[in-house]
């Protein structure tokens, strides 16, 4: 029964170093992600001019979990006593992963297309209704290197200001958390000390029923 005790507690023992490493082993480090987005507005269901443009990122970073911008929706003005109608118009925004810690990644399961419709109508200079709806996605799994990444929208439903505020710009955000991958030495090493420990026990069982 000592024996017992003693394999059960070293099992669990070996489980949670299993766990550690499968999780990483510093998972509250802050992963530096170097990126870039384009994005477009469609052409279709657009009554009046198509006043709406999406300004990409060609270059942007921040530390890995975080919510990052996507880029920018961009409204100009209309002259005074028009107005332009978007209904379900087609926008769409693709993710670059360009490096991870100062790395090109290999492999790289980015970019990701994030998809959506604009609602609503801008009137003149200062006013506007339109509503940027994303597709849902919940939470994308992709790995960059030696990261496995998650991205989900925190705001799905954003409301797009007039050329008067803010110079019409409204930013899209976007969430992503990273999970450093275990190296298959680190794997192989914890299935090991499992096997062994499972080898060393059988042996014992049997010397104590001899």
């Amino acid at each position: 029964m000592r024996m017992e005790r003693r394999w059960n507690g070293m099992l669990r023992l070996a489980l949670a170093l299993g766990a550690a490493i499968l999780t990483g082993s510093n998972a509250s480090a802050s992963t530096m992600i170097k990126y870039t987005t384009s994005g477009a507005v469609g052409s279709e269901n657009v009554t009046g001019s198509n006043v709406i443009t999406f300004k990409s990122l060609p270059s942007a970073t921040f530390g890995s979990p975080s919510f990052f911008s996507l880029g920018d929706f961009q409204v100009a003005a209309l002259p005074s006593g028009t107005s332009t109608t978007y209904d379900n118009t087609s926008f769409q925004i693709s993710l670059m992963v360009d490096e991870v810690d100062g790395v090109v990644p290999d492999p790289n399961q980015s970019p990701l297309v994030i998809t959506g419709k604009l609602d609503g109508t801008v009137t003149g200079s200062n006013q506007s209704t339109v509503r940027a709806i994303f597709d849902p996605i919940g939470e994308i799994g992709f790995r960059t290197g030696n990261v496995m990444n998650y991205l989900t929208l925190p705001v799905t439903d954003v409301y797009l200001v007039p050329s008067t505020t803010n110079n019409g710009v409204t930013t899209a955000e976007g969430h992503l958390r990273t999970v450093p991958v275990p190296e298959p030495t680190s794997i192989a090493f914890f299935l090991l000390a499992i096997a062994g420990f499972g080898a060393r026990q059988r042996l014992r069982s049997r010397s104590v029923a001899s």
